[in-house]
């Protein structure tokens, strides 16, 4: 192979090698809010053991986790029967939970098809003791008031805001933290949304 080809192939394999299974999922988990109101379950509930199961009606095996829901902070209340949770496999965006964090409480958000519910790299999830008191009467309802809101970030000023929209201040002397811990984002007027502390909320 000449000289120029075998540059042209090199050339080509760098390219495709680029695109690495990790960029496949990319997630925006920039504020509680975000993923309690894009998924259609959130969830308090324990890890038990990593574990499969074989679909029902097929010879498909599901990895997942047997769990146990203690509160079902949003979607059906039927979901408190929940006993396995799926998720993702062989993909980057499976989640594999930490071995030492079964049997704890977490807050999981989570997708849900016919009472079936799963979870990937995408969703948020947190252990419970880990969620500011506002953050837990977030995830407990004052989240909800806020879904017809879009949140998104801004890393440098000036920042752009949408209609419906309330910005996270990521930048340098940004107010990110507190809008992350503290705040909710809610519809004060039909196009404009805005930050209020959930205690006061």
């Amino acid at each position: 192979m000449d000289t120029r080809k075998w540059i042209t192939l090199m050339a080509v394999v760098l390219f495709l090698g680029g695109f690495s299974p990790t960029e496949a999922c990319r997630c925006i988990l920039n504020h509680p809010q975000r993923s309690y109101c894009k998924d259609n379950a959130a969830l308090k509930m324990k890890f038990l053991e990593a574990t499969t199961r074989t679909v029902p009606g097929s010879q498909n095996v599901q990895k997942g986790f047997k769990v146990e829901v203690d509160m079902v902070l949003k979607g059906n209340e039927a979901l408190k029967s929940v006993t396995f949770i799926s998720t993702l496999t062989g993909t980057s965006c499976e989640y594999t939970h930490p071995s030492n964090e079964f049997h704890k409480d977490y807050f999981i958000t989570a997708s849900v098809n016919n009472n079936d519910a799963s979870v990937h790299g995408c969703n948020y999830i947190v252990p419970w003791n880990e969620l500011t008191l506002e953050q837990r009467k977030g995830v407990e309802g004052a989240y909800n008031k806020g879904c017809a809101c879009e949140i998104i970030s801004c890393t440098s000023q000036p920042c752009s805001t949408p209609e419906k929209t309330c910005v996270i201040e990521e930048y340098n002397g940004g107010d990110s933290e507190d809008q992350l811990k503290n705040q909710v984002c809610v519809l004060i007027n039909p196009n404009t949304c805005e930050w209020k502390d959930i205690v006061e909320d």
